[in-house]
């Protein structure tokens, strides 16, 4: 078999594979949980400063004298990674919170069932509202004095 014969057999070969890796990448359909599961991320991660990490590479922490600040005091211009990466974690809590809710009314026949799941996203919810409010009260906006 000659040289030119070889590399048509190859690109024949490698444009079938091509093709079916075309076919098969445009005939998948994720699942809605798992578009709404991406949603979600997205959304936390936008919500809690992820751009500003990657656009101006904050400090991890801050380091002081016997202790480690995890947000960056009495300003709200900057951030640490830290305080955006607990941002996105209170973001995503408040979130499955709300999941949880909205899923407790789809147990109507197993009271026990939906109650616990509305008391657990409630919890998950004021959790996030006051872990955050305090982040942003207490550690970032309280004066010094």
């Amino acid at each position: 078999m000659s040289r030119k014969a070889k590399a048509r057999l190859a690109l024949r070969t490698a444009s079938r594979k091509l093709g079916r890796a075309y076919r098969t990448l445009a005939s998948f359909k994720p699942s809605a949980s798992a578009i709404a599961l991406a949603a979600v991320l997205a959304a936390a991660f936008l919500l809690g400063g992820g751009l500003y990490n990657i656009i101006q590479s904050p400090r991890v922490v801050i380091p002081r004298p016997g202790t480690i600040w995890i947000t960056y005091p009495y300003t709200m211009l900057d951030q640490v990674l830290m305080e955006s990466l607990i941002s996105m974690v209170l973001w995503g809590l408040g979130f499955a919170g709300l999941y949880l809710i909205y899923d407790s009314t789809k147990y109507a026949d197993e009271p026990h069932r939906a109650y616990y799941r509305f008391v657990i996203g409630a919890f998950l919810v004021l959790l996030a509202y006051f872990a955050g409010r305090y982040m942003l009260y207490e550690l970032k906006m309280k004066p010094s004095s």
